[in-house]
């Protein structure tokens, strides 16, 4: 193919681990050995003079789908203008005729004349790097005629499909669907996924753990997570390349009772040998918040106390991770569980927040859930400190609420305390001797 520009040609230079006759006979394999990967180059050739001005190249790299757009070339002889038409150029030739998948190319970061036009061109900024001192931006640009481009498959087809693999198999004896599609009160999304339950004879219970070829029947995968649950049960979670994914949990016929009466929201889709008796229509009802005793209440108020005053120290001592830890993992979960607690009592202890209380913002007044956004922090480290100052009155005003509805007594000075004691070490200077 004859490459060219307003005022250069492109000739064929040389090549790796491809001969430079069976160019033309692109485009190649994507999937290569790592020490095969592909490497192309063209001379550039001034039209009116015949001569070389520089080179430009494709180095594909080891993730099999992206090349770099890698130039040398003369700047007194190629100005702006040309060497946005050869970068063009290059694009085009390696979308259309290489049907490459993703482009990239690494520039200065004070090379601003360059950065307009990689932007001109559609490529995006992915990241910034320091080598010896010069900072080097990377720009990518993806085609994205050449991914996979597939229609999501509807549920009816999914559920078909899963259904014709339990008849197939002759092990598998009971087929239940659990999860939030059963549910009416969950939100109605194309990321909801396929949860199932496949209840298998005990004999042969780890076969389908053993070898999983059985899964590629269902479509193309992106990933799979595997999870041991106990000695009678295990899990696929499979995410496919159509948005599709399916849970399938696998359970040994023997723990078939208590796994059935331990969920509300399942359907029986399947029960070849007729073992189970009508169940309930599914329902949410096991999920519900649970009203918590005078006891507990009272606990989790010392838990968030408490806590404050670990991440506090943290922050003292400069501990990032252990800062991180303790006020996502510890902190904001037991303030997210008092606040489905001051749901619950509003809707008499029958509502269902969702796995890790996601479904929050749903049921809070809009004051009070944005209050409870901010206690999220930013990507301002300090500004830890304000959240915690912040969350100190925040707390306060929902267990008082929470308390006075449950009849329950709490002891406010508690949190009134901890404020002041963390104004304390916040006010302590760097590598204090005495607590002042």
């Amino acid at each position: 193919m004859y490459l060219h520009t307003s005022h250069c040609h492109l000739v064929k230079n040389k090549s790796q681990n491809l001969l430079v006759d069976e160019w033309d006979q692109l485009p190649y394999p994507l999937i290569q050995p790592e020490d095969n990967l592909l490497y192309l180059e063209w001379s550039i050739i001034l039209d009116e003079t015949e001569k070389q001005v520089g080179t430009i190249a494709l180095k594909q790299l080891p993730d099999m789908v992206t090349f770099e757009m890698i130039y040398h070339v003369d700047r007194e002889e190629i100005g702006l203008d040309l060497m946005e038409e050869l970068l063009k150029l290059q694009i085009d030739y390696s979308f259309n005729s290489l049907k490459i998948q993703r482009l990239m190319i690494q520039v200065r970061a004070i090379n601003f004349d360059m950065i307009r036009i990689l932007r001109r061109l559609g490529m995006r900024l992915e990241e910034k790097t320091m080598i010896h001192d010069c900072t080097l931006v990377t720009y990518t640009l993806t085609n994205y005629q050449q991914l996979p481009m597939m229609k999501m498959r509807s549920s009816s087809l999914v559920h078909s499909q899963v259904l014709q693999f339990v008849k197939n198999e002759e092990e598998i004896r009971i087929l239940m669907q659990t999860g939030l599609r059963l549910n009416r009160n969950a939100p109605i999304d194309l990321m909801r996924d396929y949860h199932y339950r496949l209840f298998v004879n005990e004999e042969t219970f780890l076969d389908y753990l053993n070898c999983t070829d059985w899964m590629h029947q269902f479509g193309e995968i992106v990933i799979v997570k595997k999870t041991i649950l106990s000695k009678s049960a295990y899990l696929f979670q499979i995410q496919f390349q159509d948005g599709v994914r399916l849970d399938l949990e696998f359970i040994s016929l023997v723990n078939l009772w208590g796994a059935v009466y331990e969920e509300t929201l399942c359907r029986v889709i399947l029960d070849k040998d007729g073992l189970l008796p009508p169940l309930d229509d599914p329902n949410d009802s096991a999920h519900y918040l649970q009203c918590p005793t005078e006891e507990e209440f009272n606990q989790l108020l010392n838990d968030i106390w408490w806590y404050q005053i670990e991440v506090a120290k943290a922050m003292y001592r400069d501990e990032v991770t252990l800062v991180s830890s303790i006020y996502e993992e510890m902190l904001l979960e037991r303030v997210t569980t008092l606040l489905s607690w001051k749901i619950g009592l509003k809707y008499e202890w029958k509502i269902d927040l969702g796995r890790k209380k996601r479904w929050l913002k749903r049921y809070l007044p809009e004051s009070i859930y944005n209050d409870y956004l901010h206690l999220y922090p930013n990507k301002c480290y300090n500004s830890i400190w304000d959240r915690l100052f912040f969350m100190g009155s925040f707390i306060q005003k929902i267990a008082i609420e929470i308390a006075q509805t449950l009849g329950y007594d709490y002891d406010q000075s508690q949190g009134e305390i901890v404020t002041k004691f963390l104004h304390r070490i916040n006010s302590l200077p760097d590598n204090a001797t005495e607590f002042n």
